[in-house]
């Protein structure tokens, strides 16, 4: 009897035993899963610090910055601390409207760092002249502009910005530069098929910029420049491409590089019939791919 009894205890609590433990992973799924829901249904993003979702926000266009205000309370205020703003206005008949109120929305912001303007031939110089000239504009370190081939004369305020450094033109038509501009602390400068009046115009852009230390040239056969020559002593990083065309220019054409400073060079170069270049006691880094006539 002491044997079946306990063989029946035995067997009444294993029975128990399996119940609750069944009961008890049966309640731990149950559990799992409203976790998973809770986890699913999660803002995760919103749960990133400020510093990166800052980041974020300053690879998205102005529109979109500002658009991020309707997602939830955390984002309400963050976009007011962005410091990067685009333009890029695909509808030239809203052309004139929609760059005004970009002009204000920026005026209305207490610190531009970053710039970046991708405009239309419809554009109007006045316009570009008030964006650019904005209190805010002072604060601005870095300022693209793309204009798509037309021209642009950028305002005399823009060669006095004490921090700007660094500076990218890109398919625009460049007036000569004021007589009493300097560019004092830009350190990196891209000209990306700039048109220029002619050579000297070159050298007087470079000319005002004294702690120039980087240095992309991209010519096409809009860039209107026989010799383009950079005389720079600061320069420690330069990049030129001249292999877009169909054929070569007539005349002399080419560049003329004085960069004693000079640590990296690379030059891709298939329409240039002449090139002259200084001596680069300091190069640690070359990539040449020429194709040229005449090669000092």
């Amino acid at each position: 009897m002491i044997s079946r009894n306990a063989c029946l205890l035995q067997s009444r609590f294993y029975t128990r035993t399996d119940q609750t433990s069944i009961a008890i992973f049966g309640n731990r799924a149950g559990i799992l899963k409203a976790m998973n829901n809770k986890i699913q249904k999660r803002d995760l993003i919103s749960d990133l610090p400020d510093e990166l979702l800052l980041k974020i926000l300053s690879s998205l266009s102005s529109k979109g910055v500002v658009t991020t205000s309707v997602l939830s309370r955390r984002w309400q205020s963050l976009w007011k601390e962005v410091k990067t703003f685009r333009y890029d206005d695909d509808r030239p008949l809203m052309y004139a409207l929609t760059v005004s109120n970009f002009t204000v929305f920026i005026s209305k912001r207490s610190r531009v760092e970053i710039l970046q303007l991708k405009l239309t031939p419809y554009s109007l110089q006045s316009e570009i002249d008030r964006l650019l000239c904005n209190a805010p504009a002072r604060s601005l370190k870095e300022l693209k502009i793309e204009m798509l081939y037309n021209s642009l004369e950028l305002p005399e305020s823009l060669f006095s910005y004490p921090q700007l450094e660094t500076l990218i033109l890109e398919k625009l038509s460049l007036v000569d530069v004021p007589p009493n501009a300097n560019l004092a602390c830009l350190k990196r400068l891209k000209l990306l098929s700039v048109r220029f009046s002619c050579d000297e115009s070159v050298k007087k852009l470079l000319s005002i910029c004294p702690r120039l230390e980087e240095l992309a040239v991209r010519r096409s056969t809009y860039t209107n420049v026989k010799i383009f020559a950079i005389n720079v002593p600061t320069l420690r990083s330069l990049s030129i491409n001249n292999s877009s065309g169909k054929s070569r220019p007539k005349g002399v054409h080419g560049f003329v590089i004085n960069a004693p400073s000079l640590r990296c060079f690379t030059i891709r170069d298939s329409f240039s019939n002449y090139l002259c270049f200084g001596k680069m006691p300091e190069l640690v880094k070359s990539s040449v791919n020429v194709v040229c006539d005449i090669f000092n």
